[in-house]
């Protein structure tokens, strides 16, 4: 039954039509944004095909993984840092405003297997994701 299921992340018409403009609007981000900010707009575009390693981020900023670690740092953080806080943000946003499964939303967001994201998510929040998406959508 899984082989006939619709592939979450891949729909060739609406990316012809988002694609134009989510790059111009990459663009614009790389141009003017912050080195933690330029970090989040890839992890946010690479996350679902499961690249969000430092080395695949910083090859899409054209930097070496350790320029990247060490702007990072100038800017007191780390990979790491920005990694947990997109996806913690990632998923409240897909808690949210989707229907989305826990199992998908572990996929969208680049974990192994289901289990990983709701210790994760429960590590980030205190919650559990179905309480937290019951919490999100009465607040909506």
């Amino acid at each position: 039954a899984d082989a006939y299921r619709p592939f979450v992340t891949a729909n060739e018409a609406m990316w012809s039509v988002f694609e134009p403009e989510l790059r111009r609007r990459l663009s614009d981000l790389e141009r003017d944004a912050t080195i933690v900010d330029r970090v989040r707009a890839v992890l946010v575009e690479h996350l679902p095909s499961g690249r969000g390693q430092v080395s695949e981020v910083a090859d899409r900023l054209a930097m070496s993984s350790r320029t990247l670690q060490r702007r990072l740092t100038d800017a007191g953080t780390s990979f790491q840092a920005v990694l947990r806080e997109t996806r913690r943000d990632l998923a409240e946003h897909y808690l949210g405003n989707s229907a989305l499964s826990g199992t998908e939303i572990a996929y969208l967001l680049g974990f192994e297997d289901s289990n990983s994201f709701f210790r994760a998510f429960s590590d980030w929040t205190g919650t559990t994701p179905g309480a937290a998406r019951e919490r999100l959508m009465q607040t909506s």
